[in-house]
């Protein structure tokens, strides 16, 4: 399994993209191949980190270059206050599995 991890810096509050990433993002990375889930995590009111799972490195890739530019896009790329810091890495332990 890989992660995706995403740290977010927002111009706005975290809380305002919370019911759209609920209601649409998920529904979208839900018919991705290989998508696993995906954690939201509020570290500040203007700053989140975004895990997502996916079955492979190439899915990851996939799933990248499909919501990225879609439905990130549109929904919170406007709202960045700064580059968005990215790393992804296999996932090496895992609780509970």
């Amino acid at each position: 399994m890989y992660a995706v991890v995403n740290h977010l810096h927002l111009s706005i509050p975290v809380d305002q993209i919370v019911d759209g990433v609920e209601r649409e993002g998920i529904s979208l990375l839900k018919t991705l191949p290989g998508f696993q889930g995906i954690n939201l995590v509020k570290v500040a009111n203007d700053r989140a980190i975004v895990i997502l799972y996916w079955d492979s490195a190439a899915h990851a890739d996939n799933g990248a270059k499909t919501f990225g530019p879609t439905w990130f896009a549109k929904n919170i790329a406007s709202y960045l206050a700064s580059e968005q810091q990215r790393s992804v890495g296999e996932l090496v332990v895992r609780y509970p599995q």
